[in-house]
């Protein structure tokens, strides 16, 4: 599975029943502020106590023992009216197995919250206080199922308790509670402070910043607090302490001194070096290391930080999976159906500049990484570290933290504007292209394919940018970017073969057929999404790509594994293969093997589709699929089964018993770019970008004389869409061929064509006519001649006329007309 990442189908629930989001897609939207959540739980315990229940039958409980019975006739007496005692008496019959009982007294206190109007935000911040999380799971799991109504009350508990915890107008009440002299307000505060966890980690902080002897009996119980805490108070104190919040720096530092986290020493270095800390942090750093024997030395603080850096940019170097939280969000399907994607996150503080305070996040993993590997390039920045190898890794580090802390990481490197993208690779000595060749190399070594491209981008804006805009890159730098494009990532090709069309001059070196065939490859696309289906059956090729046609794809049927592979590199916009077991010359191993292989482009995902009778007799052949296979990436076994394409319904009501499993495999063998609709659609608009750009790029190496005679199909194909047409065109009337002036031709007599693209295209083939001469052959010559004799409309008259007028040009240059000359062409 891509990333960790899976898709759960959500629980049909009545068209008004609430679900309540846990996290989002992605980097997970901040909260902003405690009141909006207060008013997010308001609007969502709202909705799930007028929201009706679903029809079920009639449930009762089977015969009790003589205990648990004594235990239901317990809770008759007294009667139970508050939503504590009512909540109590539904753990109690769950606890004996009385669900019917306690879905009796589970009605009973939905009603009352229900009718709790302004009150019901605080009973269910005081339900979700007083009752821990494991009676709420147990809750969820006997009775969830028997009632759609009780999973989202049970999340608006959870929701609200934790809500009210966070509020930081009662924290900094709890806080100012601590220095009163009133010992059971301080006991109370404590408790408030210690329920809150990490979030109470500001109002310690201010508590831990005075020296002043009032507040002494509050600065004892904030260390007592922060000793509790112990390592989760890491990662929050670590952020503030990398922030420019000079003032609380002493806090943020006597705070980590109280929690005893493990391994903040290396963080500390910075901090007790770096002249402009302030004089007491700067002590308290000092001190601090010396507690935990840290050696102090600038030299020996640098290495520790650079092999620390090192270390974390490793592919190796992402947080362990026992710190993953579930993220979901639901999204429409391709297909229609509601889904729901669960992406792997983390829970991590970070610094609001705009608040001057830490927010929580829930991150993914590598954003959670850049997070930290941005604390330790910024310390080794302040340390003055200069050295090649360290200035390499803050550059990268930087990079990595520019595109993936971003609210759009997939479209992070188009939004980067040139000067920012300048100043992120910018070191001590300023822009150098050998050093952002070497943070190319180091990116694509590590599996950082967005950054590889960023540098690769850099790289091929010093022709706009730099101080000569005449030199060349150096060799190096050039050696750099043509390896990278032996990297499979359509994005990271197209970014290298554009620096070095843009950047490497116009002399030959090795490598330029490389470069061809990338920008020829991604000129392919024209904006869908298409699949290779391969199968020997026509009949069961034509119904599997009817069946992935409802997913917004766009088929294309073959029958051998030789043909898939062709059909596979014919065009970037292949996204998917599906392809028989039992595929022959070559067989289904060899032919994923070689699309493995594809010169140019992305590596396709591969879904092998073997029939439902393939183990019968026949040795365990799908046994031994699967073992072959096991160890192959992006390839998934499926079935062709009608369940697989479309959702499996009742037959007599016709409801959907379940979705189709297609968008399932999917999502495990290509990643949730290929199911998630918005993602897909960026995908689809990256590629036609890419390949609008490569159109011009190919002009202007045909302009520069190279032999680009492949281009003339893919050039004649991008004709057809509207945002591809423009260098299309162009590109046509540099190629010097007479295909290619037949395809400007062609487009002319198109009646459908605006009169801004004629206008385009009339000059077009002028320009072609003007540098190469005429090169139709005198079939088209003579077919154009006729058109222009037999057209009854004058608007296609004209047109046909000015391409005849712009074929005569040559002719009348030689042998020029007397002024009297009658007309070549009768225009009447």
């Amino acid at each position: 599975m891509p990333g960790g990442v899976r898709v759960l189908p959500t629980v049909p629930t009545k068209k008004n029943c609430s679900v309540f989001p846990v996290g989002q897609l992605g980097m997970a939207a901040m909260r902003a502020t405690q009141k909006k959540c207060l008013a997010v739980v308001c609007i969502c315990a709202a909705i799930v106590l007028t929201a009706q229940p679903a029809c079920a039958e009639p449930f009762a409980d089977q015969p009790l023992d003589s205990l648990s019975q004594a235990v239901v006739d317990s809770l008759a007496e007294p009667q139970r009216t508050t939503a504590p005692q009512l909540l109590d008496a539904v753990i109690r019959a769950t606890e004996v197995d009385a669900l019917a009982t306690a879905l009796d007294y589970f009605k009973l206190l939905f009603n009352l919250l229900d009718k709790a109007g302004d009150d019901r935000l605080r009973l269910l911040a005081d339900l979700g206080d007083t009752t821990n999380s494991a009676t709420l799971n147990q809750l969820n799991r006997e009775l969830g199922a028997l009632d759609p109504r009780v999973s989202p009350l049970l999340d608006a508990m959870r929701e609200a308790a934790q809500v009210r915890r966070r509020d930081p107008k009662r924290l900094a009440q709890a806080g100012a509670a601590l220095g009163g002299g009133d010992r059971s307000l301080r006991l109370n505060a404590a408790n408030q402070l210690s329920r809150a966890g990490v979030d109470a980690i500001p109002v310690l902080v201010d508590l831990l910043q005075t020296v002043e002897g009032v507040k002494e009996p509050a600065r004892s119980i904030a260390v007592g607090l922060l000793q509790n805490l112990g390592n989760s108070a890491r990662q929050p104190l670590l952020a503030w302490l990398g922030s420019d919040d000079l003032a609380h720096w002493s806090g943020v530092i006597a705070a980590l001194d109280a929690c005893e986290a493990q391994d903040i020493a290396i963080f500390l270095v910075a901090p007790s070096l770096v002249a402009g800390t302030p004089p007491l942090a700067q002590q308290q750093a000092t001190a601090l290391l010396k507690r935990r024997a840290a050696d102090q030395s600038p030299a020996a603080a640098i290495d520790s930080l650079r092999q620390r850096l090192d270390q974390l940019l490793l592919p190796t170097g992402r947080l362990s999976a026992d710190q993953l939280l579930q993220s979901g969000s639901s999204f429409a399907a391709a297909d229609g159906a509601d889904r729901t994607l669960i992406e792997p996150t983390v829970d991590r503080f970070l610094w609001d500049g705009k608040t001057k305070s830490i927010q929580r996040r829930a991150l993914p993993l590598a954003a959670a990484r850049a997070l930290e590997a941005l604390h330790l390039a910024r310390d080794l920045s302040a340390l003055q570290a200069d050295d090649s190898a360290t200035v390499r890794l803050v550059l990268l580090a930087q990079l990595e933290a520019t595109l993936t802390l971003t609210p759009n990481p997939l479209t992070a490197l188009e939004q980067l504007k040139p000067a920012q993208l300048r100043d992120v690779l910018t070191g001590p000595v300023g822009f150098d292209v050998e050093t952002v060749a070497d943070v190319l190399d180091m990116a694509v070594a590590r599996g950082m394919v967005q950054a590889a491209a960023a540098a690769a981008r850099a790289l091929g804006q010093t022709a706009a940018t730099g101080t000569d805009q005449t030199a060349p890159l150096p060799p190096v730098v050039r050696k750099a970017l043509v390896r990278a494009l032996d990297q499979p990532d359509s994005g990271l090709q197209f970014e290298a073969a554009r620096a070095l069309v843009l950047a490497a001059g116009d002399a030959s070196y090795p490598g330029t057929s490389r470069v061809v065939l990338t920008l020829l490859s991604a000129a392919t696309a024209t904006g869908i999404d298409r699949a290779v289906v391969a199968h020997s059956d026509p009949a069961i090729a034509q119904l599997l790509a009817t069946g992935v046609s409802r997913f917004g794809y766009q088929t294309v049927r073959v029958s051998t594994g030789r043909d898939a592979i062709f059909a596979a590199r014919q065009s970037s916009d292949t996204v998917l293969v599906l392809l028989s077991a039992r595929i022959t010359t070559p067989t289904a191993y060899e032919t994923v093997q070689l699309l493995r292989r594809q010169p140019a482009g992305d590596i396709p995902p591969v879904m092998l589709v073997v029939d439902p009778l393939d183990d019968d007799q026949n040795g365990a052949f799908l046994t031994r699929q699967i073992m072959k296979f096991s160890e192959r990436p992006a390839v998934e076994i499926v079935d062709r089964l009608d369940s697989f394409f479309q959702p499996t319904r009742h037959p007599q009501t016709g409801a959907v018993l379940a979705k189709a499993r297609f968008p399932d495999a999917l999502l495990r063998v290509a990643g949730p770019q290929a199911v998630v609709p918005a993602m897909r659609q960026t995908c689809l608009m990256a590629r036609l970008e890419r390949a609008r750009k490569s159109l011009w790029l190919l002009n202007k190496l045909s302009r520069r004389g190279w032999d680009l005679s492949a281009a003339t199909p893919i050039a004649t194909l991008a004709l057809t869409q509207e945002e591809l047409f423009a260098p299309a065109i162009a590109l046509l009337s540099t190629l010097g061929s007479g295909a290619a002036q037949q395809a400007i031709v062609a487009e002319l007599d198109r009646s459908d064509l605006s009169l801004d693209r004629k206008t385009i295209a009339l000059t077009a083939f002028r320009t072609s006519v003007q540098h190469f001469g005429v090169l139709l052959e005198s079939g088209p010559l003579l077919a154009t001649y006729t058109r222009y004799n037999r057209a009854t409309n004058r608007e296609s008259r004209e047109v046909i006329g000015a391409v005849l007028d712009v074929l005569e040009t040559p002719r009348t240059q030689l042998t020029p007309s007397t002024a009297d000359a009658p007309h070549s062409r009768p225009i009447r």
